[in-house]
């Protein structure tokens, strides 16, 4: 008789990942000033100086949390840029990698954006140059879908339509992640797709007068 099969053994995170996981939630929830490096150990539950085998200060979890964060995203968006083959499709695979993103990740969302500031000059600089590279190919692709659109106009619309993502993440909706993955992605696609206001009303108006 042969010995039963052993079930597989939950595999449990690494350290490294649990202490930037407690620390994103920390610089959320209470500010990255305000969060220490004994409580982002309690958090990942770590005691003592093992947190220290792992980074060595602060400003070392948040410069690791933004830049993998942001080579992650820009790798992936460079893969749906790549496969895609129609420009409207690509435009709303982009929405989708972007509202799931955000709901998967609220925090490091926000922090991202706020908490920034703390981290020097050259390490700031390699986060926004990342963040270049994204908004680019991005407006690469709404030029695509709509060729009316100077790349200046095109820019603001991308960066506006992403912003309102971010303003989310500090909102409790109550929405379940599905729906709000769901509503975020119709809002970047309205902003980015439909022209403004002024201007449908300017073709409007010249549409009656040739008529």
């Amino acid at each position: 008789m042969s010995a039963p099969t052993p079930s597989p053994r939950k595999r449990r995170p690494h350290r490294r990942d649990q202490i930037l996981a407690a620390a994103v939630e920390l610089f959320h929830e209470r500010g990255y000033h305000a969060t220490g490096m004994d409580e982002i150990g309690a958090a990942a539950g770590i005691t003592g100086p093992g947190i220290y085998r792992h980074f060595r200060n602060k400003e070392e979890i948040l410069e690791t949390l933004l830049k993998e964060q942001g080579a992650r995203i820009l790798e992936e968006v460079q893969a749906i840029v790549a496969e895609s083959v129609a420009a409207a499709e690509t435009l709303e695979a982009l929405a989708d990698l972007y509202a799931t993103s955000l709901v998967e990740n609220p925090s490091l969302a926000v922090v991202a954006v706020y908490e920034r500031r703390t981290l020097s000059p050259d390490t700031r600089a390699a986060i926004e140059r990342m963040e270049r590279r994204n908004i680019q190919e991005w407006v690469k692709v709404l030029i695509d879908v709509r060729p009316e659109l100077p790349e200046a106009e095109a820019l603001v619309m991308v960066h506006a339509a992403l912003g309102m993502g971010v303003a989310i993440c500090n909102y409790k909706s109550g929405l379940d992640d599905a729906s709000l993955a769901a509503v975020i992605r119709s809002m970047v696609l309205a902003a980015l797709q439909r022209p403004p206001v002024a201007k449908r009303r300017r073709r409007l108006s010249r549409a009656r007068r040739s008529a």
